[in-house]
């Protein structure tokens, strides 16, 4: 298990927990560190939080004896709100069913936007982090790019030859 603050810093004194689904039975004292070892296969809330952070809460499926995990953590509530990406998409979206999705860098999570036939485009109640910009058009994937976001941004993505 590795916790990240949202400009990539690795946590180092995190809390981890893991809740069975069903029993609601923790797993928490299981954890030596970031560590667990004989937990049960099942399906599990996880949650990750580190002083000063959100909790990062997730569902995860134990399937396989060893699995990896990275989680991007928040500033608490206090410190700071939630992050928006605005933009638009050049050449605009006439005919065309295009979609812009965020999607963590590390962790779970993210969210998408349909794009307005205008070019426009709004995702909102991001977590301040590093995150993969995609364009789909329909089930295609037609963009892709990296983008650090810390607060609120607006950009014009350009799709390249369409």
């Amino acid at each position: 298990m590795a916790a990240f603050s949202g400009t990539g810093e690795r946590l180092t004194h995190i809390g981890v927990d893991l809740v069975e689904a069903g029993t609601k039975k923790s797993f928490g004292s299981q954890f030596h560190g970031a560590v667990a070892a004989k937990i049960p296969y099942g399906t599990y809330t996880l949650r990750v939080s580190a002083p000063g952070f959100r909790s990062h809460y997730r569902e995860l499926r134990l399937d396989q004896p060893e699995v990896s995990i990275r989680s991007q953590l928040s500033v608490s509530l206090e410190c700071g709100g939630y992050a928006e990406i605005r933009g638009s998409v050049r050449p605009a979206a006439k005919n065309r069913e295009l979609w812009v999705k965020a999607a963590p860098v590390r962790g779970a999570g993210g969210a998408e936007a349909p794009v307005g036939q205008d070019g426009s485009f709004l995702i909102r109640g991001l977590d301040d982090g590093q995150y993969f910009l995609l364009i789909a058009d329909g089930n295609t994937v037609v963009h892709v790019q990296t983008l650090q976001l810390l607060g609120s941004v607006q950009l014009t993505l350009t799709l390249d030859g369409k």
